[in-house]
């Protein structure tokens, strides 16, 4: 039983030790991880891999979750073509020993700009994709608690992902705040999160059905 999800440290604060740079050209991702010391940090596993790769349109219109792999030290890779745009990237990673803030890391891709998201709240809960569907139940969303999000899978059990039943993304309507959400446990689909400050944020949800990765997004306004 993998129980990875105790033992995240993303909650380090003050400086990341570990500087990240990403760039994108030709339908290929790079990332380039350099540590305090100019070397490459050894990354820990999380969710079975050593990188999730999260990149978002200004806009959060598009979403991309990846898992790029180590070309060398201190170098991931992944090929992905990526339409037109204005991105943020958000490198999760677990490097051993070092403090690590996952922070957007600005991408342009082509010369068309996407402006900046402007969120309304849902109004309805239960989504589709391809004809499997799932409900967020209702949820009050305020600031410096540990808010659960229970996603109703409507009968339907979800195969394990990554290590878990489903992996769930929150960012900010600015694209400026990654939060990591992680399962109650490995065999549910309930979730906490913890919202830094009030606004709008989206959340994307995934799970797997039939070896296929389905992704529910869903708004939310997260008060004081």
């Amino acid at each position: 039983m993998d129980h990875s999800y105790h033992h995240h440290h993303h909650h380090h604060s003050g400086e990341s030790e570990v500087k990240v740079n990403v760039t994108y050209k030709d339908g290929k991702i790079s990332i380039a991880l350099e540590d305090n010391t100019g070397k490459a940090p050894e990354l820990a596993l999380a969710h079975e891999k050593e990188m999730h790769f999260i990149m978002v349109s200004n806009d959060l219109e598009q979403y991309y979750h990846l898992h790029p792999e180590k070309e060398q030290g201190g170098l991931y890779t992944i090929n992905q073509l990526i339409k037109d745009g204005t991105y943020k990237a958000f490198v999760d990673i677990t490097p051993k020993e070092k403090a690590y803030q996952a922070a957007p890391n600005p991408v342009q891709v082509g010369t068309k700009a996407t402006g900046e998201a402007f969120l309304k709240p849902d109004d309805d809960w239960t989504k589709e994709v391809d004809g499997k569907t799932v409900t967020l139940e209702d949820i009050k969303a305020e600031t410096g608690k540990a808010i659960p999000l229970v996603f109703n899978m409507h009968g339907e059990t979800p195969e394990p992902h990554l290590g878990a039943l489903g992996h769930v993304v929150i960012i900010d309507e600015a694209a400026e705040q990654y939060i990591h959400v992680h399962p109650d446990s490995d065999d549910t689909t309930t979730f906490h999160a913890h919202f830094p400050k009030q606004g709008m944020y989206k959340i994307w949800a995934e799970f797997e059905f039939d070896n296929k990765v389905y992704t529910y997004s869903f708004t939310i306004e997260v008060s004081q």
